[in-house]
């Protein structure tokens, strides 16, 4: 008797591997809706980010909840394009006690020098009155709001963004374009919702945010790719809480303060440019034979 050939399935196609560059245009493309109907939604009900602890819930809903579009882009991304949420590449990852204290001094640091240099030159008064226990806290226990806060923000720009680009492009590329691509998430807050400082012109507060956040950015990619998202979170949220609970209620204005002080101020982008160049010579990228960026 023959025997009859067992008939075997054909071995599965290996699985196909979304691009990184289609998941980046979800995740832009997604942002860039959101952040336009936000925008709309709280200039049309006169919102100004310089007075948002006095708006309106509905006005400060539209504000803060600008942070959670980078969350939301990057979810719907990943969904749209690889169908789940479980594929690696977030950074969500244990990390060390040392990297966690290397980015809160990292955050600490220029932003701690960006206003003694403000106050030693006389750019910016120092408000003695100013010295609360809030500037304490601001130092510590107010940190963990600015983390949720980061996060948010970071799980795009950083957690998809950078490490999608690591995949295929140099480090120049990684850090200019998802440090530009998160600049340009913050121009509505000074083009159409008041971020502007009075009496500041719009281009020149756009050009300093620009260079302050690309060049923060820039560090915070590679801590990512380094070590993962949490200290990159813990960085950005230090340097926020100290500008908000340190920094602002000890600096008086002096007449040309609002030129030189706060995230559009010439100071503050100046001393970030400074460091991050300083973080590439210590810390650099380099392009693996692939093509894309890896730890040097």
């Amino acid at each position: 008797m023959t025997a009859t050939p067992s008939l075997s399935a054909p071995p599965a196609a290996p699985a196909v591997r979304p691009s990184p560059w289609r998941e980046v245009a979800v995740f832009l493309g997604t942002t860039a809706g959101l952040l336009t109907v936000t925008t709309s939604l709280a200039a049309a009900a006169d919102a100004d980010v310089a007075h948002v602890d006095q708006a309106p819930p509905l006005e400060q809903a539209l504000l803060f909840g600008q942070a959670l579009i980078p969350l939301l882009a990057a979810v719907l991304a990943r969904l749209v394009t690889a169908g789940t949420l479980r594929r690696p590449g977030w950074g969500f990852r244990r990390t060390s006690w040392r990297s966690l204290g290397t980015a809160w001094l990292w955050g600490l640091l220029p932003t701690l020098a960006a206003g003694g240099l403000l106050w030693a030159t006389g750019l910016a008064g120092f408000a003695s009155d100013g010295l609360t226990p809030t500037v304490a806290l601001g130092l510590t226990v107010l940190v963990l709001p600015y983390v949720a806060l980061a996060l948010a923000e970071d799980v795009g720009w950083r957690g998809l963004l950078v490490q999608r680009l690591a995949e295929v492009a140099g480090p120049r590329t990684v850090v200019l374009v998802s440090g530009l691509a998160w600049s340009l998430f913050h121009w509505p807050l000074v083009l159409f919702l008041g971020g502007s400082p009075a009496g500041v012109p719009v281009p020149f507060a756009l050009l300093f945010l620009t260079v302050g956040t690309t060049s923060l950015g820039a560090v915070l990619a590679s801590m990512q790719l380094r070590w993962g998202i949490w200290p990159g979170v813990l960085a950005h949220a230090v340097l926020n809480a100290l500008l908000y609970h340190v920094l602002a209620p000890l600096t008086a204005d002096s007449g040309p303060t609002e030129w030189f002080s706060t995230e559009t101020g010439v100071m503050g982008a100046g001393t970030l440019l400074l460091t991050a160049l300083a973080w590439w010579r210590i810390a650099p990228l380099r392009r693996s034979p692939d093509g894309g960026t890896v730890v040097g």
